[in-house]
């Protein structure tokens, strides 16, 4: 009984660390949606102005 518990913790770890290791290509894409996240929030950001201008007029 203990030796099946002792198999199954070194599995579930074994799993855990293969889940929490990270490639290359997924840091990458990681760095490539943060920034295109980034870029999305400031065009709105900047646009706001006019996006409040617009709301204004066709309340009007």
């Amino acid at each position: 009984m203990k030796h099946n518990e002792i198999e199954r913790r070194k599995n579930n770890q074994q799993i855990s660390t293969h889940r929490s290791g990270s490639s290359l290509a997924g840091t990458a894409w990681k760095v490539v949606g943060g920034t295109a996240l980034a870029l999305m929030a400031a065009a709105v950001i900047i646009s706001l102005p006019d996006i409040k201008r617009y709301i204004k007029i066709s309340t009007m």
